[in-house]
C-alpha cells in the first residue's frame, strides 16, 4: 500500500489536471477528440475501433502492389490516432479505480501490443515500397542500357554505310580516271589522220540522222503552223458572232424604245 500511495502522489498533479475533463466526458452529442489526443469525430473513432486489427487486415506477405502498400500505410496512421485517443480514455478510466498504477499497466501493454502490431504492418509496407523503388530504378536503368545499346549498333550501323559508300566512292572515280586514262591511251597510239577520220565520220553520221529526220521535223512544224492558223481562224468567227449578236441586241433595244405609230 505504502508503494502504492508514493505512486498516487506521483500522479496526483495528472489527476488534478484531468479533474474537469472527465467531469466533461466524451458524450456522443460532442465531436472533437478528448484533449491531447488527435483531432477526430467520436463516430469515427468507433468505426476505427470496431475493425479487424491492422496485422490482421494485412496479414504478413498480403502487401504485394504499392497500391496496397499505400492503403496500408494510411490505415496505419488511422489506427494510431484512434489508439491515441484509446490510451487516453483507457488512462482516464483507471484514474477511477483504487489500483491506478495496475490499471495504467494494462493500458499501456495494450497500447504496445497494438502499436507492434501497426509497426509489422508499416515495416512490410515501408520495405514493399523501398524494394519497388529499387526495382524501377533498376528496370529504368536496363532500358536506358538498352536503348544506349540500340543507339550505339545504329551508330555503328550508319557509320559502316558511310564508309562503305565512301569506298564504293572513290572506286567509280578510279574507274573512271581509268577510263579516261585507257582512251588517252588508246588515242595516242592513233596517228592524227585517224582520229581527224573518225570524227568526220562521226559529223557525217549525225548529218545523216538530222537529214533524215528532217521531213519529220517539217511535218510537225507544219502541223504546228496550221493548227496556229485554225486557232486564229476561230478566235475571228468567234469575235465577229460576238459583235453581230451585240449589233442585234442594240437594233432590237431601239425599235423598243421608239414610240408606237399613230393610226391614220
Amino acid at each position: 500500500m505504502q508503494g502504492f500511495f508514493a505512486d498516487a502522489n506521483g500522479v496526483s498533479r495528472f489527476l488534478c489536471g484531468l479533474s474537469l475533463m472527465l467531469a466533461a466526458g466524451w458524450s456522443s452529442a460532442q465531436t472533437a477528440a478528448p484533449e491531447g489526443a488527435p483531432a477526430m469525430s467520436k463516430e469515427t473513432f468507433e468505426a476505427l475501433e470496431a475493425r479487424a486489427p491492422l496485422n490482421q487486415r494485412y496479414p504478413a506477405g498480403s502487401i504485394k502492389s504499392r497500391e496496397v502498400a499505400q492503403k496500408a500505410l494510411a490505415e496505419a496512421d488511422e489506427d494510431r490516432n484512434a489508439l491515441a485517443i484509446r490510451y487516453i480514455i483507457d488512462q482516464r478510466a483507471c484514474y477511477k479505480k483504487f489500483l491506478v498504477s495496475s490499471c495504467l499497466e494494462e493500458a499501456r501493454e495494450r497500447k504496445r501490443v497494438a502499436e507492434s502490431n501497426i509497426k509489422q504492418v508499416e515495416i512490410e509496407a515501408n520495405t514493399y515500397q523501398r524494394q519497388a523503388n529499387v526495382d524501377e530504378r533498376d528496370q529504368a536503368l536496363a532500358e536506358q542500357r538498352k536503348q544506349d545499346q540500340a543507339d550505339a549498333a545504329r551508330r555503328l550501323q550508319e557509320q559502316q554505310q558511310k564508309e562503305a559508300d565512301s569506298a564504293r566512292k572513290v572506286q567509280e572515280s578510279d574507274a573512271k580516271r581509268e577510263q579516261v586514262q585507257q582512251r588517252i591511251d588508246q588515242g595516242q597510239g592513233q596517228s592524227p589522220d585517224y582520229r581527224i577520220r573518225e570524227h568526220e565520220a562521226k559529223v557525217r553520221e549525225q548529218q545523216a540522222e538530222d537529214a533524215a529526220r528532217a521531213p519529220e521535223r517539217a511535218a510537225n512544224a507544219a502541223a504546228r503552223e496550221q493548227r496556229i492558223k485554225d486557232a486564229e481562224a476561230h478566235r475571228q468567227e468567234v469575235e465577229r458572232k460576238k459583235a453581230e449578236n451585240e449589233r442585234e441586241r442594240a437594233e432590237r433595244k431601239q425599235r423598243q424604245a421608239q414610240p408606237p405609230a399613230a393610226p391614220q
